[in-house]
């Protein structure tokens, strides 16, 4: 605690300091108080347990319409204004094309105290969490044949408090915790899954259920690889007597030929990563620099196509107040498939008179800048049985490897570092190469298939672990059915290297797009 009073004086110095420069139109200022358990197990042991904590103040400024942001665990007063003055300086060498507008009449003073149920998770230390993990986790994997399996724990205390020097003071409380589990089947593909919460000590209650619902996913595949080798094996034998008809019989159980016009259903973890990738489109910086097809009346998908960004209590990549110190609110992005709206900051919302919505999400860690990007995507059900988007399908994708923005230009952009300055993206997109002239219409995502199967007379048959499913942005449009069930996907997502937290809900969907052999 006394870390975190010393990490609020610290804040609220450089604060004054930046508000006392002539070159500084307008800053944010935050500390973070970070109390971290990193662990793993396997079902057997606890692998490692430890407790950690840290103290740090960011700031993003504005000087002559450009941003510099910057990110310090020191606290000495040389090193704070050495770090001030190269950080003026960076912004104010930027050059940035199209200066900032500020928003100096809006102020927020809030405390909000997070969404943690069921208590704390500092109720725990290291070794009763990680036990807890093991515990849920030993009783999820039961008669599996595993050659490898872990669960990598991790969580954070955060105590935030934003200032700006337009007297905005916010003070924040959240906890987020996540675990990776790995599995690796003896005679099946290895299995991944991200579980992440804001909701407190309740996520370690919750595992026993999360770990049963994967295991229970991984024994199907399993189920599918033996009914493969039975079929295969069978195959072989009859190949003595007649090798014709063996060779036929092969070639039904094998994967089958897939080709442009591919009839596809995603299960709902596909389809959320689907979506996700595609609420990249709505940022206003991807407009900005060039990347995005879309603009606010366009249409980007079929009639009962609805995505809100929600503001969803414990969810993984839930805010009460962005990095701008803002209060979230829902956003419809996408209603009767039309865009609504656009993910915007305080200064692309001025620029574009258009509402923040509290879209700026601090980096995991908050050593990286905050980023443009959506909080929980919340994609409306449809009323398809799994049955009938099955029928007259040729491929169902039950989860996908991480996918891949195929247009270079746009895979460069994001992945390059960008300043905290949204308008900075025009800049880039005016340095674009005459090659990519096309960038925004020329969009396609592949996605590596994890786990599939061929469909044969409306069933699910064999196990389809190669492969890529290559989706243009136009291919959403082809969507002509959504399921009933829905699922939550949850992760982490790369932007400009800041690492942010995703979350999706969604459906199944059925819809045309390329597959292409690997």
């Amino acid at each position: 605690m006394e870390q975190l009073t010393q990490g609020i004086e610290t804040a609220e110095w450089v604060l004054s300091r930046l508000d006392s420069e002539e070159d500084v139109a307008y800053a944010e200022v935050g500390c973070v108080g970070r109390e971290t358990t990193d662990g793993s197990v396997t079902p057997e042991k606890i692998r490692s347990a430890t407790d950690l904590s840290q103290v740090g103040v960011w700031w993003r400024l504005f000087a002559e319409g450009s941003a510099d942001y910057r990110f310090t665990t020191a606290f000495e007063e040389d090193h704070l204004n050495n770090l001030i003055e190269r950080s003026i300086r960076s912004a104010t060498v930027l050059d940035q094309r199209l200066p900032a507008s500020y928003d100096r009449g809006t102020i927020h003073q809030a405390v909000h105290p997070g969404w943690a149920v069921g208590g704390s998770l500092s109720d725990f230390d290291a070794e009763e969490k990680l036990e807890r993990v093991k515990t849920a986790f030993s009783e999820s994997v039961g008669e599996l044949a595993l050659d490898r399996a872990t669960a990598s724990y991790r969580d954070n205390r955060i105590h935030g408090v934003v200032l700006t020097t337009t007297d905005t003071t916010v003070r924040t409380t959240l906890e987020r915790a996540s675990v990776t589990v790995f599995f690796d089947p003896t005679d099946a593909p290895k299995h991944q899954r991200h579980f992440g919460s804001t909701a407190g000590a309740s996520f370690l209650d919750s595992l026993s259920g999360r770990f049963e619902e994967f295991a229970t996913d991984v024994r199907e595949v399993v189920e599918w690889g033996s009914r493969a080798e039975n079929s295969d094996s069978g195959a072989a034998d009859s190949m003595d007597d007649d090798s014709s008809t063996a060779a036929d019989s092969i070639a039904i159980e094998s994967a089958a030929e897939f080709g442009d016009d591919t009839e596809i259903v995603f299960g709902p973890r596909a389809s959320a990563e689907l979506f996700h990738h595609l609420s990249h489109y709505l940022e206003i910086d991807c407009v900005y620099f060039g990347s995005s097809p879309f603009s606010v009346g366009d249409r980007i998908g079929p009639d009962n196509l609805t995505i809100e960004d929600a503001v969803c209590a414990g969810s993984w990549s839930g805010l009460a107040y962005d990095g701008e110190g803002r209060p979230t609110s829902p956003v419809t992005l996408v209603s009767d498939g039309i865009v609504r709206n656009q993910l915007h900051d305080m200064v692309s919302a001025i620029e574009e008179e258009a509402t923040p919505a509290g879209s700026v999400v601090p980096s995991i860690g908050y050593e990286r800048p905050p980023r443009i990007h959506s909080r929980h995507l919340d994609v409306a059900a449809g009323d398809a049985s799994e049955s009938s988007l099955l029928d007259g399908a040729d491929l169902f994708v039950q989860s996908v490897e991480p996918p891949r923005i195929e247009n270079e230009a746009t895979r460069t952009k994001r992945a390059s570092s960008m300043p905290p300055s949204v308008l900075y993206a025009k800049n880039i997109a005016d340095a674009t190469p005459q090659e990519f002239e096309n960038e925004a219409t020329d969009q396609r995502i592949a996605f590596p298939i994890r786990i599939g199967n061929a469909i044969a007379d409306g069933e699910r048959e064999g196990l389809k672990t190669d492969g890529t499913v290559v989706a243009s942005l136009a291919d959403v449009r082809s969507i002509s059915d959504m399921g009933v069930e829905r699922e939550t996907v949850t992760g982490t997502c790369s932007k400009h290297r800041s690492m942010l937290p995703y979350a999706v809900t969604a459906p199944a969907i059925r819809f045309t797009a390329c597959v292409r052999k690997e």
